[in-house]
């Protein structure tokens, strides 16, 4: 693991007394500490952070800038420790010309190569190409950046600060971190964020309980887990509003956004439907649920939760019928799950339930009366019923497709026809009345 510094060198000021170009004398500070006086503030940082301190360094300049400062800034950059070697870019300015200039810089740096960087003496847009493509290194080399230099020798020529912004750059992370919210449904980018940035960026969002409601609901909605998914989204919900209260324009953004991936998950009920029971407004939370996953092309649980979700709808029956605890709740859906999901998959003609005769007459009357009051019609019409069709695609997904041609090529479309049909069951459901 190497410590790199990539410094960029210009021209400077042409003198037309002399005919040359210069760069004045300075005085450079970081902190409180001072450089002695110099022309080059690659020198001067050399300085400050100590003649030791780097492995590697390279100066990328233009081939008229190297013949005009070259031989004179590597004399006195001689004292580093670090081999000194200079990156020669040609001065096309063409899209062409910039992708060689990015190129050229990328090939020096290496994997995890812990990088300095400084942007003072830059030649025209070389350090903002440069600048731009850090994200890109910190993602392909895995390379850390520990300091990003500008020498801000306009606000004072005499004492010009050295200022660091590395910081800034963890707006990548943030960008990142809205990627991976809008296109994936994840959260736990942002919750990354906040615990790895800077406290001065989006300082309200390193709050714990914040944190870690985004990498809740990330880990429940990825893993399926359907039945905790409501309560850690209120949670969420509850965090994003006392966020929303802040003074910050890109705070208040970032919670509008997790509110307007999110909100539709919530649910009145704070509890699992295990402890406070099944009700409507948990299939339609669920029915929703499985729209975001497929929206994001999560397929195998998004089809997870369309089958379970008709599988589960005997415990409508069983809450109108018994009294129960989670434990007893847990133990119905278990038992009866499956079974009332066959009575769904297969045609009433087809249906064997060797040894669990018992089980299926327990929860028939149900079923009959879901079918006499034509709510389950739409899954029962067609050539196949749609339990039977969603099954034999959760089974794909469940083994992998070992044993067929492959997965078929409208599988996001069948999905979004299954869950039609679901929602068209749930209204049906608003209006039926269980005797």
């Amino acid at each position: 693991m190497r410590r790199v510094y990539l410094s960029f060198l210009g021209l400077g000021q042409y003198n037309r007394e002399t005919g040359k170009y210069s760069y004045r004398k300075t005085v450079y500070a970081l902190g409180h500490k001072l450089a002695p006086e110099t022309c080059f503030v690659q020198v001067a940082e050399q300085e400050l952070l100590g003649w030791n301190y780097f492995d590697r360094l390279f100066i990328a300049a233009t081939l008229e800038s190297y013949k005009v400062h070259g031989t004179t800034l590597k004399e006195q950059l001689s004292p580093c420790r670090g081999e000194i070697s200079f990156v020669v870019l040609d001065e096309d300015m063409s899209e062409h010309g910039q992708w060689k200039w990015f190129e050229e810089i990328f090939q020096v740096i290496e994997d995890n190569d812990i990088l300095t960087v400084d942007l003072t003496h830059g030649y025209r847009s070389i350090p903002v190409i440069f600048s731009t493509a850090i994200n890109f290194l910190q993602k392909t080399k895995k390379v850390s950046i520990e300091h990003v230099f500008y020498g801000a020798y306009e606000k004072d020529k005499e004492r010009a600060p050295l200022v660091d912004m590395r910081s800034f750059y963890d707006i990548n992370t943030w960008a990142d971190a809205v990627g991976r919210l809008t296109d994936d449904a994840d959260a736990s980018g942002i919750a990354m964020a906040a615990s790895s940035t800077s406290k001065n960026q989006f300082a309200n969002l390193s709050d714990p309980d914040f944190v870690q409601a985004c990498r809740n609901i990330t880990r429940l909605i990825k893993n399926v887990d359907i039945n905790n998914v409501p309560g850690a989204v209120n949670k969420l919900m509850e965090e994003t509003e006392k966020i929303s209260s802040s003074d910050s324009a890109s705070e208040k953004q970032l919670m509008a956004m997790l509110q307007q991936k999110f909100r539709k998950l919530a649910s009145a009920s704070k509890d699992n439907p295990d402890r406070g029971g099944y009700t409507l407004e948990h299939y339609k939370v669920q029915l929703e649920l499985a729209d975001l996953l497929l929206e994001h092309g999560f397929l195998m649980q998004g089809f997870t939760v369309m089958r379970e979700w008709l599988a589960s709808l005997v415990m409508l029956y069983f809450e109108a019928t018994d009294k129960m605890n989670a434990s007893k709740r847990r133990k119905r859906i278990q038992h009866y799950g499956d079974i009332f999901f066959n009575m769904l998959q297969f045609r009433e003609d087809k249906w064997k339930f060797e040894g669990k005769e018992e089980q299926r007459d327990r929860v028939l009357p149900f079923y009959n009366q879901l079918k006499e009051g034509k709510v389950i019609e739409p899954l029962l019409s067609g050539d196949k019923p749609l339990a039977e069709r969603l099954s034999k695609i959760r089974n794909g997904l469940d083994h992998a497709w070992l044993g067929r041609p492959g997965m078929s090529d409208d599988l996001e479309e069948q999905g979004r026809i299954f869950l039609e049909v679901l929602k068209t069951v749930m209204k049906n459901l608003e209006g039926f009345k269980l005797t």
